[in-house]
Formats: structure tokens, C-alpha cells, sequence
């Protein structure tokens, strides 16, 4: 790999499973509920690389990824989850991503309700934090670039 190629491809990623069925204790199973799971990649990002886009500009140097939930997937309760596991890595240094289709209204209900603000971050992107910095990048709301990159990065 020449210097010219330094991508963000030279991270090793590792795809992880998160068990979310005891976030939805006492939620109706005939709701599809019981052993939920979303995918998850973790990865650190190498010290000097620099990501020229929004999503990948606000990654540090340890990450989690949350992909492919449905709209109503993405809720405070992963939020919950994901501060445990990013709680294994340094506070100052980790950084979470979820990525939903559509806005996760459910989640920005929540988070209103607990009154953590959420600010938009620019066409897509939406930050907030709870513990350590959330981003939600909406597909379906993020320039053809940015989405192809995100896409790109959680297919790895």
C-alpha cells in the first residue's frame, strides 16, 4: 500500500453481535423482541489517519458501530448497552456510531424526554452524549458519499 493509499481500510475491524433481549425485559415476545441482536463492529482507528468526511471525521481512536437496526431498533436502551461496552475502552478516546434507514424517532423521543440534547451535525448526522459521543447517521438523509463510505466500512 503506497502512501497515496492510506485509507481507512488499513483498521482492522471486528464484527460483534450485541444481545439486546434483556433491554426489552417484560416487552411482549409475540412482538418479535426476544433475542434481539444488532450488528455491531468495533475497531481502532490508527493513530494519524485522517478521515475526510463528516461521519468518519468524528470516529476517535476507538469506535463501535452500530448498523443495520430497523428504525425502531435504535432506542436509548442500545444507547445503554453501548456505553457498557464502550466503557472497555478509554473514555476520552472512543467514539459510537448507530446507523438507522430512517431517523430512529423512538430514540430522539427518548432522549427529549430525558432532556440530553441532540444537535444535527449536518445533512444525516446527529450528535449527542450520554456518558461518552453518539453520532446517528440516517442512510437515507446522508449525501451519496458519505453512505457509500459508511456502507462500504460496515460490509468490511
Amino acid at each position: 500500500m503506497g502512501k497515496g493509499n492510506r485509507k481507512l481500510s488499513c483498521c482492522t475491524t471486528e464484527n460483534i453481535g450485541l444481545d439486546l433481549s434483556s433491554c426489552w425485559m417484560g416487552a411482549n415476545p409475540a412482538k418479535g423482541y426476544a433475542h434481539r441482536a444488532v450488528k455491531t463492529i468495533a475497531f481502532r482507528k490508527p493513530t494519524g489517519l485522517e478521515i475526510r468526511n463528516r461521519v468518519g471525521g468524528f470516529l476517535k481512536k476507538y469506535n463501535l458501530i452500530v448498523y443495520g437496526p430497523n428504525n425502531g431498533d435504535l432506542n436509548i436502551d442500545v444507547v445503554f448497552l453501548l456505553n457498557g461496552y464502550a466503557c472497555l475502552c478509554r473514555a476520552d478516546t472512543s467514539s459510537t456510531t448507530g446507523n438507522a434507514r430512517d431517523r430512529p424517532r423512538e430514540l430522539m423521543q427518548q432522549l427529549a424526554e430525558a432532556e440530553i440534547p441532540v444537535w444535527e451535525l449536518g445533512q444525516g448526522i446527529y450528535g449527542f452524549q450520554y456518558m461518552f459521543d453518539f453520532q446517528v447517521a440516517v442512510l437515507d438523509e446522508l449525501p451519496m458519499q458519505e453512505k457509500a463510505w459508511l456502507e462500504g466500512l460496515v460490509a468490511q
